[in-house]
Parts: structure tokens; C-alpha cells; sequence
């Protein structure tokens, strides 16, 4: 009893507070606001939907002034006309009974998302065992097939939980942020190859967008496509576009590789054929080696690249005298 006053007192402490303080760490500049759904978390532990969680996430992400909440008796009101039986254990007064449906899963937060028009939800699920917690979440986008964006807390009591709760939500608001950003300038960049942008809007626009998420692969992938336009005008450009996506590929993300692969990009090849082309074959050789370690999804590719600058790179040592180099 005493641990649950606490966190329910914490709970709406931290939420007065993150109201205020997350609203000026975002600017709206050229985003419209994204609608958000956030629903109560399963507690899966004791089979009923957990309400203290679920207002602080709404109060601090109701702070981001590029975020608009579907008022929650909307989503009530939606979840009865989907799901009559559902008891919503928030209610006072109520009693779960048996045969009563309680758990929010992906399919019914689709079907949902669909009625609200909300273009991302929030749900979860809430896991005890003693003092021991863990909360998962998950931001799912409509159109998506679930379960979404995975994002994961945990903890020994519950005192733990508020200020947890208040990181997560900064993580998930970082994270729909990037997704508006990448969404505007994958527009941009339909617009530069549909004539609606010169090269020099383009480039613009999309350097803008990057320092909304300069740590985006797909943002850095979607430059780099922009360059690779004109390969011998930006070699520069290519190059250092190129190092970027590969520095950020230390941790292979499959979201990011699947991205790469979508738009056929390959950052490794491409930086190393610059380097080929200059004749900084020891620069080359080393890109490629990564490439198969880190990138292998062109494996014969960087191969014949590795040969070719080996066998160049012996030539060059050849001509200098150096021939047990060569």
C-alpha cells in the first residue's frame, strides 16, 4: 500500500513537472503536429490494464508541442464499438469477471488507430515478479503490422518507475520526431527526381531536415542517394556522406540495413569507388574489408573490388622500386 500512494503520487508529480519542461526541448518549425494514441498497459501480472502508467506517458508526452493526444473517451468510446465485453478496469467501481477481455494487443490498436485517424500508438505491457518490474513498450504506426517500435524499462521497486517512465517517453518522442523528419524529406527527395526541386533545393531541404536527427541513418542514406546522382561532381560529398552511414553501421540496426537495401544503397561501395577512382587504393581496400564484415550483402561486390585494388595498389608499389611490397 505504501509503495502504490508513493508512485501515484510520484506519478502526477513528474507529470506536473514534465509538462512544462518538455515543451521547449522540440520547436515545431515545418512539422505539423503528429497525432498520437496511447493506451493503458497490460499489467500482465495480475490480468488488468494499468492507469498509472498510462497518465503519466499521456501528461509528459502531451508536453511535446509537435504531438497531439487522441483525447482517451475517444479511444474508450472506439474500443466499446470494436469490442463490446472489453471492461475498462480504470473505472471505478468495477470488478473484473471472468470472460471479460482486458488485454490490448496490435491487432485491436490497429483497428483503433484507423477510427481515431492517429498516425502512431503507444501501448505495452507491464511485467512484475516480487519487487522486480519491466515495462515494454511499443510505438506502432498506422498502416504498420505489429508490434512496432520496441522500447524497454525496468526496475527493483516501484519508486523507480516514474523517472524510467519520463526517459522512455523522451526516447519514443525522439523517435516520432525522426519519423516525421524522414517522412518530410523522403518527400523532398520525390520532389528533386520529379522535377519539383533543383539539385541545390534538394540538397538544402534535406541538410535542414538532418539536423532535426543528425544520428538517422535513413536521413544520411536519402543524402547520399542525392549525391550519387553525379558521382564524379560530388566525390567529396560522397565520401563523407558514405563515412557517416558507416561510423552510425557500428551497431547494425535491422531497420537501418533493411532501409539501405530499400533504396539500394550500399555506403561502403560507394565511398570506396571514390577512393578507387583518386587512386587511394589502401583507403579503398580497407572500406571493403569492413563492407564484408559489417555490410556482406554484396559480398561478390566488394570481392572484386578488394582484388582490383590489391592489384592496383601492387602496381603502384611496383613502379616505386618496391617489389617485395608489390
Amino acid at each position: 500500500m505504501k509503495n502504490a500512494f508513493f508512485f501515484r503520487t510520484a506519478c502526477r508529480a513528474f507529470a506536473v513537472c514534465l509538462i512544462f519542461s518538455v515543451s521547449s526541448a522540440f520547436s515545431l518549425s515545418e512539422h505539423e503536429k503528429v497525432t498520437l494514441s496511447i493506451f493503458p498497459f497490460n499489467n500482465v501480472s495480475r490480468k488488468s490494464l494499468d492507469m498509472e502508467s498510462f497518465h503519466v506517458l499521456s501528461a509528459e508526452l502531451s508536453g511535446y508541442e509537435f504531438i497531439d493526444i487522441v483525447p482517451v473517451e475517444i479511444i474508450q468510446e472506439k474500443l466499446y464499438e470494436i469490442e463490446p465485453s472489453f471492461l475498462w478496469t480504470g473505472k471505478r467501481g468495477t470488478q473484473k469477471r471472468g470472460g471479460i477481455l482486458w488485454k490490448i494487443e496490435p491487432k485491436l490498436v490497429e483497428k483503433i488507430n484507423t477510427q481515431t485517424a492517429a498516425r502512431f500508438s503507444l501501448y505495452g505491457d507491464i511485467m512484475r515478479h516480487g519487487n522486480s518490474w519491466r515495462i515494454d513498450a511499443y510505438l506502432l504506426e498506422t498502416g504498420e503490422e505489429g508490434p512496432g517500435r520496441h522500447f524497454s524499462i525496468r526496475g527493483i521497486s516501484d519508486e523507480e518507475i516514474p523517472e524510467k517512465l519520463a526517459a522512455l517517453s523522451k526516447n519514443v518522442a525522439d523517435r516520432i520526431r525522426q519519423e516525421d523528419t524522414l517522412r518530410q524529406a523522403e518527400a523532398d527527395r520525390r520532389g528533386y527526381f520529379g522535377g519539383m526541386y533543383s539539385f541545390e533545393e534538394a540538397d538544402g531541404r534535406l541538410k535542414n531536415r538532418i539536423d532535426d536527427a543528425p544520428q538517422s541513418v535513413p536521413m544520411q542514406a536519402l543524402l547520399l542517394d542525392l549525391y550519387l546522382t553525379d558521382r564524379e561532381k560530388f566525390q567529396t560529398e560522397i565520401i563523407k556522406s558514405g563515412l557517416r552511414i558507416i561510423n552510425l553501421l557500428q551497431e547494425p540496426d535491422q531497420e537501418d540495413i533493411r532501409y539501405l537495401l530499400s533504396l539500394n544503397i550500399d555506403p561502403f561501395d560507394a565511398a570506396a569507388g571514390v577512393y578507387e577512382g583518386r587512386g587511394e587504393w589502401e583507403h579503398a581496400i580497407d572500406l571493403r574489408k569492413r563492407a564484408l564484415e559489417i555490410f556482406p550483402f554484396k559480398p561478390e561486390l566488394q570481392r572484386a573490388g578488394l582484388g582490383r585494388s590489391h592489384y592496383f595498389l601492387a602496381r603502384v608499389y611496383e613502379e616505386r622500386g618496391e617489389k617485395m611490397q608489390a
